[in-house]
């Protein structure tokens, strides 16, 4: 029980501020009251319903891809570059094959137009 007794006291106090602040926010609503702001997504915006009904190019989801695939190689190389010297040199060299594999796909995407925005 005593463990535990720091735990307890936050979820107690996470339990009154969130209490405290449902009260107010009931105590004094918003005056705003309009057709966009119960509109889902609202943003106090008027959405334009034709940039629904029109084709979401291909290219941006292209985009959203490729960094993803270049972004998640970080988390692979921060932490082998933190441990280069300590893990030998299969390691080293595992990582070399993966960087080439990498490399070879981003040249493969550059020759396609996949990094060129019209």
């Amino acid at each position: 029980m005593s463990e535990f007794y720091s735990f307890y006291i936050y979820l107690g106090l996470v339990f009154i501020i969130t209490l405290t602040l449902l009260g107010a926010t009931s105590l004094f609503p918003s005056q705003k009251s309009t057709k966009t702001k119960f509109m889902p997504y609202e943003s106090g915006i008027q959405t334009e319903t034709h940039l629904l009904q029109k084709r979401f190019p291909l290219r941006h989801y292209l985009v959203a891809l490729i960094f993803l695939v270049f972004d998640i190689e970080v988390v692979f190389l921060f932490p082998w570059a933190v441990v280069g010297k300590s893990i030998g040199p299969f390691a080293f060299y595992e990582m070399l094959v993966f960087l080439i594999i990498l490399a070879i796909g981003f040249t493969y995407v550059w020759k396609k137009g996949g990094l060129e925005w019209e």
